[in-house]
């Protein structure tokens, strides 16, 4: 009986012990493929955001000059920094765990890890509450255009951006100081990732219902002027409208895509977070699978990082004639479509 049991014992102990060496496998694996994801994104994500502030300063065609262009900066400067250093930093961090390499190289690269890590959590704040704000900023001009005119001037908005980056820059270094790493990541995680995005999703929803309201109003005044319009027609007439309160319809569209893909990326990386901060692992197994988990969502918001600089050339035609301009010195055939 004893003999039976003990080797039931030990056959358990054998299972676990193949368990536990295929998650630790497939963490490893997870940790290499995010190696390499992040060494094809970080050189994109550093070029396209180079020329979209490149396009910005230079402004060859002035339709950077907007207060609104400050938010746009702040988080262009945010994914730059993503990809010139956190990026580069996770992804030798990785490779480095990966192919085992000595300690003494391992050390460096898990400092320059922690660092990206402060810098990531400046940055990633930053770009999201950027997002927030140009959004707010689009919802007031939509909603209550004087407040808009009194509000979204230079003088208010630049003093804002620089007042944001600084709060994150000071708040990322809170660890150093001496605070709880386990308390910072629960209020980091509760009161920016979580509250702003919450802010943003139940602000995107106010904005495109004011976006739809304002555009029924123009083709209601059309109507009871009656001046028949085609689809085309009353798309330029809505444009027209916007600009009168100094907006342009493509970039809302445009704010609206940034603030989709950020909640798309943001809100499974904030779920599993949370799972990870509050819920004991039972087991090294559940452990390793929720860590995996965590890389993975990593992932996505850094994916969000690369894909912002390409929603500005997908959706502003001024951005991609800013652009052509500045590459070629010649204006492209302007666009008519909207």
């Amino acid at each position: 009986m004893s003999e039976g049991t003990s080797s039931l014992v030990s056959s358990n102990k054998t299972v676990n012990q193949s368990d536990t060496f295929l998650q630790n496998l497939i963490y490893s694996r997870t940790e290499l493929a995010s190696g390499c994801t992040l060494a094809v994104l970080s050189p994109i994500t550093v070029t396209t955001n180079v020329l979209l502030l490149t396009a910005i300063f230079k402004d060859p065609l002035n339709y950077f000059k907007k207060p609104t262009s400050y938010f746009v900066i702040g988080l262009s400067g945010a994914d730059l920094l993503c990809g010139l250093l956190v990026e580069p930093f996770f992804a030798m961090y990785y490779f480095v765990r990966f192919f085992r390499a000595s300690n003494e190289i391992e050390a460096i690269t898990r400092t320059l890890f922690l660092i990206g890590s402060v810098i990531s959590t400046a940055s990633l704040n930053a770009s999201f509450v950027m997002v927030l704000m140009l959004s707010a900023a689009h919802f007031i001009a939509i909603e209550y255009p004087y407040s808009y005119k009194t509000w979204i001037k230079k003088k208010f908005v630049l003093p804002s951006v620089l007042a944001t980056w600084l709060y994150f820059i000071v708040f990322s270094l809170l660890p150093i100081l001496g605070i709880d790493q386990h308390f910072f990541l629960k209020l980091n995680l509760t009161v920016h990732a979580t509250l702003v995005s919450v802010i943003l999703a139940v602000l995107q929803i106010l904005t495109y219902k004011a976006f739809t309201a304002h555009s029924e109003h123009q083709k209601i005044k059309k109507t009871a002027s009656s001046v028949p319009e085609s689809g085309n027609r009353g798309k330029l007439l809505m444009k027209k409208s916007l600009r009168c309160r100094g907006l342009d319809r493509h970039f809302i569209v445009m704010t609206f895509y940034l603030s989709a893909i950020l909640l798309f990326s943001a809100f499974p990386h904030i779920g599993v977070f949370y799972v990870f901060l509050y819920k004991q692992p039972h087991s090294l197994s559940e452990e390793l699978n929720l860590n995996v988990l965590l890389r993975i969502t990593d992932l996505l918001l850094f994916v969000k990082v690369a894909a912002d600089a390409f929603i500005f050339a997908w959706r502003l035609p001024t951005y991609r004639k800013s652009l052509h301009f500045l590459i070629t010195g010649k204006l492209p055939q302007l666009e008519t479509g909207v």
